[in-house]
């Protein structure tokens, strides 16, 4: 049997765009011992390789772009799929001049922005490239990530863009991010499609670590799933165990302190 961890990036192991060297040199060890790292994020595959190559943290594949993308460990898609032309053009076209908001477009291969007037840019999504709404006719787009700081704001642009394009988009939720994706990606979609397309046929025990509630459904992808001690409430309760890091995890696991 072949063991695979999956984690998310955003707090659990990415904080202030750094991975510490005790949950770096986990992962490579829980690689070097024949096993299988994997990380699903909501961010692109741009994002997630601006904040982990330079600082060496590998993997064997990734779910990325909330499980719309996959990748392998090179950083080459595997699978991808897009939002509908014109639709990321209009989700761009409602926010674009809304005070608090910071509009973000993702293609397979960068992150643009569209509007920042939050005059701060997050740590979550800090290196893009500048885009007009015009230009965004000529690309494909996978996602439209809006930075909202205000939660009324943020709650009503969810409700309505999600009414207007019902079985179209979805969204999801991440610290003060509204992440709209195609119809049915989410990380744990994502997850099953690494399990049944480059994984297939292998005998794998999933383990999965996050602290959000976009992490759910990846959790319940999972042999094991593992929250970490700031989680919510809903992912402690879905979860078997707590960890207080991924190094601590592999460290259990390893060790044969856990299942």
């Amino acid at each position: 049997m072949t063991r695979l961890l999956v984690t998310d990036l955003d707090a659990t192991i990415v904080f202030d765009r750094s991975v510490s060297p005790a949950d770096r040199e986990a992962m490579a060890r829980w690689r070097s011992a024949g096993n299988l790292l994997a990380i699903d994020t909501g961010k692109s595959s741009f994002a997630t390789r601006d904040v982990l190559a330079p600082l060496g943290v590998d993997f064997d594949y990734g779910v990325v772009f909330t499980g719309a993308v996959l990748i392998d460990g090179d950083y080459q898609v595997l699978s991808a799929c897009y939002l509908p032309d014109g639709v990321a053009r209009d989700v761009a076209t409602r926010t674009v001049d809304l005070p608090g908001v910071t509009t973000y477009a993702t293609t397979i291969e960068t992150d643009y922005i569209l509007a920042d007037n939050n005059d701060e840019i997050s740590p979550i999504l800090a290196v893009f490239e500048n885009m007009t709404l015009e230009e965004m006719d000529s690309h494909r787009f996978i996602g439209v990530p809006l930075r909202v700081t205000d939660d009324a704001l943020r709650t009503r642009l969810q409700e309505e863009i999600s009414r207007c394009w019902e079985g179209v988009l979805d969204c999801h939720r991440n610290q003060e991010f509204l992440d709209f994706v195609p119809a049915g990606a989410t990380k744990g979609a994502g997850l099953r499609a690494l399990l049944e397309g480059p994984l297939a046929g292998r005998d794998i025990e999933v383990w999965t670590i996050g602290d959000s509630w976009n992490d759910l459904d990846m959790h319940a992808v999972a042999d094991h799933a593992v929250a970490l001690p700031w989680s919510p409430p809903e992912v402690t309760a879905a979860c078997e165990t707590t960890a207080g890091s991924v190094a601590e995890l592999i460290t259990a696991i390893l060790e044969g302190d856990c299942a």
